[in-house]
Parts: C-alpha cells; structure tokens; sequence
C-alpha cells in the first residue's frame, strides 16, 4: 500500500488503518483487502479532488502490470460500495466522474486520541456490511434458482422495515413531541442484471414505503413514490437529495440475485452529515419463506416498542399474504397499474384477480384491483358505472379483511366521490383514510380534489400542502394547486404552478393542456395552442385534446373550427368513450347555454365524473343563470 503522512483515515463511522491494510466499521472489521483497500487508500489522500484512472493505475497498478485495468478498477470500486453500502446512483462516499475517475465525497478526518481500530465500539454491536459481490453465476443455474429467489423476494420488504424499525427507535428527531422526522425511502439499484426482476425490485421500493409510512405516522413522514421514483439512477448526492426532498433521513441500497435468492443490502444515512447510521444485509433462507412474514411482524413491533403505531402489526397480517405466488402477481399488477394506460390497467386487473384466487384473503390485492377499476372508470376509458361499482366491491372486500387499511379507504372515497357523488361519505372516508395513516400522500391528494370541488378553497389548499410535504417532487400536485388558483380567478399564479408540473414531468401531456387553459384565460392564445400540440404530441387523452381546443377555438373567435372540434366528438372519430362533459365545455365556450345544459345533462345520466367540476370552475358561470343548469346543480348538491 502507498505510503501515507497519516496512519489512520477516518470517514464517517469507517475507519481505514493504513499499517495494518484494515478497514473497520465502529470497530469491527470488514472482511475486504487488496487492490480495492489500495485504491480506498489513494482515494482517502484527496478528498474532495478529482483522482484520475490514470492516477490509480500509477499508485495501484503500476507500468508494468498487464492486466485488464479498466476492468480491474471497475471490480475494485463496486467492492468498495458494497463493502461501505454505497450507490454509485446516490454516492455518499465515492462519486464516478465518467471518463475521468473519481471523487471521494465524504470529510476525511485523523482520529486523535481514538480506541485502537480494532477495539469494538461499545454502542455497536450490530452485523458487519455485506461481503463482496458474488462472481458471476452461470446462465443455467441462475435460471434454475430464478424462482427460488422470486419467492424469497416476497418477504425482503418486510424485513427491511423490521431492520429500519430498529434503527429508528435510536432517532434523537422521533422523541421530540412538535418535530416530525421526514425519511425518503430511494429506489434500490438493480443489479440482478435480469430484466425480469424489473417489477420486484420496484415492488420492494413501494412495500418499504407503505410499511414504513405506517410505523408512526404523527412523528415519521416517509416521502411518497413519485417523488422518490425520480432519483432512481439519479447522480445526485444524499445532501442535495436530502435538500431537495426536505428529508433527515435517506435509506437506499441494493437488490443483488445469488443462486436461488435475493440479497438486499440496505443503508440508513443522516442527511446533515451523511453519517451512516446502519448497513445490513437480508438474505433469508429458502425453507423459512412462508413462516418468515409473520415472524418478522412480530420482531417489528417488539423493536420498535411504544414508538410502533398501536395495531400496525395486526394491520400488517392483515393487509399482506403469506403465498408467494400471489405476492409476485400482486407486485406485477402494481407495476402495471403506475403506466395508467387502457391496456395496462386491464392487465393489472388481470393479476391481481390471480393473486386473490391464489390467496382469497389478500387484502392489498383487492386494493389494487380497486384502484384499477377507479383509474379505468375515472380516465373513461370504461364506462363509470360498471367500473366504479366494481373497484367500490373490491375496496369493501378489502375491509372486511383489513377493517383498519388506510388504502382501502381511499379507494372507496375516490368512487364515493367521483361515481356515487355522495358528499357526505366520501369526506367521511377520506378523513377516516387520513387518521389511520396521516402518511398517506393519495388520501391527502384526493381529499384535496374533493375540497376544491365542494368549493372549500382554503381548505383544499391546506391539504395539498400537506400532500406536497410528503411528495415534494411531484408534477400531478403542483397541477392540482394550479387549477385551485384557476378557481381563484389567479391565472398568472396558476401558470406558475402549470410550469412546475411540465418542469417536474416533461412528458405529461395533461399538464400542458393546463398551461393552455391558464394562457386561454389570460388571452394568450397563441401560447395556449402551442400548448395544445404539445399535448396532442405526447399522446394526450384524445377528448380532453378536442374540449380544451374546442375551447380555445371558440374563446379566440374561431366559431366554425370549435364547432368542426364538436363534430369530431359527436360523430365518434377520436374512437372509444366520448365525454359528455367536454361537449358541454365546448358548447359553454361558443355561447350556446341551452346545448351545453342539454349536454351537462346527458353527462348527469351518464355518471360522467367529470360534471362535479362544474359547481367550481370558473368556465360554467356564463350558465349561472340559467335555471336548467342551477337545477342541475342542486341535483349535484353543488
């Protein structure tokens, strides 16, 4: 090893002792030695600076070594990050400049007066990080063991909360009685090299979400998917991550595939001063699967003792599933379910159905199956009223197996809300959702559209609010406080918000046809069909493209195109379901109130779930006096 001014090299809880060529972990010793410990070596020298490849190759490798270096120092960096849990993704320790080399990221210190490294320290008595990855396993055995490790998955996630639960009984920020301590919960990398552990690896990310936003929901706020889905291969450090999600905490780590299983490796890290508060490794046993879930609910609630969300160890045997089988198709419905497209959501459907035959008591299951159906009916893609009655079915079966199932009560507020139109009980729900599990961004977002659509502007406000603290990073929010500032009449305002969404989800056609509407109501016309191209250029719902063109026609003085727009949607062109609704809006738009009311009204009929819109955007005043339309209203309850 090159010879060092110092003897030993602390950085965050790692120690490295340059006379012995050791490193350790608060004292304990990790099993990890050679040309990556040099190359740990050179990097410690220089922190903060760039180290060129060339530079390790002249320290480590020397002129006269012919060997495959580009290789070699691949292999000893990705043994380093394991042996230290750290994600080229999101380094905390070693950041990959491509082409150039590498960065030690963290404060690199001489610890005077220190224990000698090999003297344990006495807080710690926990395992030692994970050893170095496994060498590379033939195609044939990894495809013989490739369903041993699927079932194996199924309990990962479970475990990981159990091994964080742990963890966080120690957080100083959980005991303070007005400080809610935020975690982000990162994409784990995938370094299976199977493209068909795509959907477990982004299951586990959403069970560790959902488990974790359950443990203590009044001091504990876990960030939500869509904000975290969008560091997942993000090159960005745990300090500018923490920054930008607003975060203490950040867990990430890995998903690797041995012969038969899944190793997850996984890593708590305190923003402040990235100081690594755990490393572990879960890497259950074959013959333990089906027995291990409820094992691990158990240990869960023993951990975390009074800081454990009274009946959340119950909720958790109720809610999850026991069979294998039925959780891998659940996790393939959920992947298919985030593309929100005709044919996915069908899809979806189809296995969760196969999950709930394999295991009739699944209580996510019947969740899943009745957001599908919520999505199906809300998107008109299928007609509201078969939809909505079935995804209302699926959510109250879930509740006779989980009376206490924050989700399951959000799933029925949505069909309360947009299908029954029943005020009353969809509030009720919502706020029912809500006190079970505070954490929960969707009952938050949903509660939020109710709100703004009973008119109860400040409060719907308030409650995005809360739903951006969970989701910071997420474009569908800030699209909802825009249209609340729409109702406001505060156009200039809205299109701020607007810019955000696009900004956050550049391929989010719905949101640019709200920049249309925002630059339509400031009479930037021009803007606001540029706008609607972009929309129509994404793939954008084809009726919600025709409404707000019809729209923007009509309010520009172009009378024949939005009436040319109304034909394409009566007459069936665009294909599929045509809305009601956006007929009327159109109509609205052109001055003709009675066609429009005589519109609203087949929307009425229909269940459309759009014509609840109409007691609050600004669009239908032009109506207001209309004693058809305000019947309509009163029929609405609006």
């Amino acid at each position: 090893m090159s010879s060092a001014p110092r003897s030993r090299l602390r950085f965050g809880i790692f120690e490295l002792d340059l006379g012995s060529e050791e490193l350790f972990r608060k004292g304990i010793r990790i099993k990890i030695q050679g040309q990556p410990l040099q190359v740990l070596a050179v990097l410690l020298e220089r922190p903060g600076e760039v180290v060129t490849r060339e530079d390790l190759r002249q320290r480590v490798w020397g002129d006269d070594t012919f060997v495959d270096f580009d290789h070699s120092l691949n292999i000893c960096v990705n043994k380093l990050r394991d042996a230290l849990g750290d994600s080229a993704a999101t380094p905390r320790f070693i950041e990959t400049l491509p082409r150039r080399g590498y960065r030690f990221l963290a404060p690199v210190t001489t610890p005077e007066g220190a224990p000698p490294a090999g003297a344990p320290a006495a807080e710690d008595n926990g395992p030692s990080p994970a050893p170095p990855p496994e060498s590379q396993i033939p195609e044939e055995s990894r495809r013989r063991g490739h369903l041993r490790g699927r079932i194996a998955f199924a309990c990962g996630a479970i475990a990981l909360a159990a091994l964080l639960a742990w963890a966080l009984r120690g957080w100083p920020g959980l005991g303070a009685p007005h400080r809610k301590v935020m975690l982000a919960v990162l994409p784990f990398d995938d370094l299976t090299g199977d493209t068909h552990n795509e959907y477990f690896v982004a299951g586990l990310h959403d069970e560790l979400i959902s488990q974790l936003g359950r443990l203590d929901p009044a001091r504990l706020g876990v960030i939500a998917r869509s904000s975290a889905v969008q560091y997942a291969n993000a090159h960005k450090t745990i300090d500018q991550i923490g920054r930008e999600l607003h975060v203490d905490y950040i867990l990430n780590g890995t998903v690797r595939q041995g012969a038969g299983h899944f190793r997850i490796t996984a890593a708590l890290v305190k923003v402040t001063d990235q100081d690594q508060l755990w490393v572990e490794t879960y890497e259950p046993e074959m013959g333990e699967i089906l027995s291990l879930q409820k094992d691990i609910a158990r240990k869960v609630s023993g951990a975390l003792s009074m800081e454990f969300l009274p009946g959340s160890e119950q909720q958790m045997r109720e809610a999850t599933t026991h069979n294998a089988a039925a959780y891998e198709a659940y996790l393939r419905g959920r992947f298919l379910w985030y593309q929100e497209t005709h044919q996915s959501l069908q899809q979806a459907i189809a296995e969760y159905q196969h999950a709930i035959q394999l295991d009739p008591n699944y209580a996510a299951a019947y969740v899943g199956m009745a957001d599908a159906y919520n999505v199906l009916g809300g998107y008109g893609f299928e007609a509201p009223d078969e939809s909505f009655s079935k995804g209302e079915a699926a959510a109250a079966r879930a509740l006779e197996l989980a009376p206490d199932l924050s989700d399951a009560y959000v799933s029925m507020g949505f069909a309360a809300f947009y299908y029954e139109w029943d005020w009353n009980k969809a509030e009720q729900l919502f706020r029912k959702a809500l006190s079970l599990n505070p954490n929960n961004q969707v009952a938050h977002e949903f509660f939020a559209s109710f709100l703004h659509v009973r008119g109860r502007l400040d409060e719907a406000e308030s409650e995005i609010r809360a739903a951006q603290q969970l989701d910071p990073v997420s474009g569908w929010l800030h699209d909802d406080l825009g249209w609340m500032l729409l109702s406001r009449q505060r156009p200039e305002a809205a299109l701020v918000e607007f810019q955000r969404a696009t900004d956050l989800l550049p391929r989010f056609p719905a949101g640019h046809l709200s920049l249309a509407v925002a630059y339509m109501r400031m009479r930037q016309f021009d803007k606001a069909h540029a706008e609607v191209r972009k929309a129509e250029e994404l793939g954008g719902e084809p009726t919600r493209v025709l409404e707000v063109l019809g729209s923007l026609q009509a309010a520009s003085g172009d009378m024949a195109g939005a009436q040319a727009t109304v034909d394409r949607l009566r007459g069936g062109a665009i294909g599929g379901r045509v809305s009601p609704y956006s007929v009327a809006l159109i109509y609205t738009a052109m001055g003709r109130k009675s066609d429009a009311v005589d519109w609203l009204e087949k929307a009425f009929q229909e269940k459309d779930p759009w014509v609840i819109w109409t007691g609050v955007l600004v669009e239908w005043q032009s109506l207001r006096s209309e004693p058809r339309f305000n019947a309509l209203l009163q029929k609405l309850q609006l």
